[in-house]
């Protein structure tokens, strides 16, 4: 796959690019809970989320970004984004990333909030080649909806962290993420993958199939 340094992966090709809608109720996922998806990308009808056992520890690294500071904390430093994995089993996708913040002007317990940076925390993952934009699985609202639904959608998805202001980045300090989306239609063997909404994101990630799928 090839690394992004500066330049933000596109979320949206105009009028083509097709969100999953995200509504279901909490079961056995990656994140302690599954989701019932509602349509799936593509307006096609997504089953019942299967349980896929305990998540996997995963410390490696794919690929990273590393950019200043975004928004207008007032600290100078950097922030350093890592994909760990992107994991296919049955009809769920597992995207795991890391986020580190380092400041030398910074007190050493200083920490930032996403909603410090002006960041957003609904990854996204995009199949270039079949046109198709993947977002979390949630429990209320829809990504296809209104503002409101997208709202409650966001507020109750399955992935870690969802709250802005309170998740905070520790100087110095490296913050575990993921999040759980539909499984991409077509079993495509790379994605570009945005973990954090405003932060480079990923072009070419190579796709694990779990289950033995290529």
């Amino acid at each position: 796959m090839r690394r992004t340094s500066g330049r933000v992966v596109a979320l949206v090709v105009a009028g083509v690019l097709a969100l999953s809608a995200c509504t279901g109720e909490p079961g056995d996922g990656p994140a302690g809970a599954a989701a019932a998806a509602g349509d799936g990308a593509g307006g096609a009808a997504a089953g019942p989320v299967e349980a896929t056992g305990s998540a996997r520890t995963v410390t490696g690294s794919m690929a990273e970004t590393t950019s200043d500071v975004p928004g207008d904390a007032g600290v100078k430093g950097t922030i350093t984004l890592t994909l760990r994995s992107v994991d296919v089993s049955e009809q769920t996708m597992t995207v795991r990333w890391a986020v580190r913040f380092d400041s030398e002007d910074a007190e050493p317990d200083a920490a930032l909030s996403y909603y410090d940076m002006g960041l957003g925390t609904a990854a996204s993952v995009i199949d270039a080649t079949n046109l198709k934009v993947y977002r979390p699985f949630c429990t209320d609202g829809s990504w296809k909806g209104d503002v409101a639904d997208a709202t409650r959608c966001k507020a109750s998805m399955l992935a870690s962290a969802r709250d802005e202001v309170f998740t905070k980045f520790p100087n110095h300090g490296t913050v575990e993420g993921w999040a759980s989306l539909p499984a991409p239609e077509g079993k495509p063997r790379t994605v570009d993958v945005m973990p954090i909404e405003g932060l480079p994101g990923f072009t070419q990630a190579d796709v694990t199939y779990l289950d033995g799928d290529s």
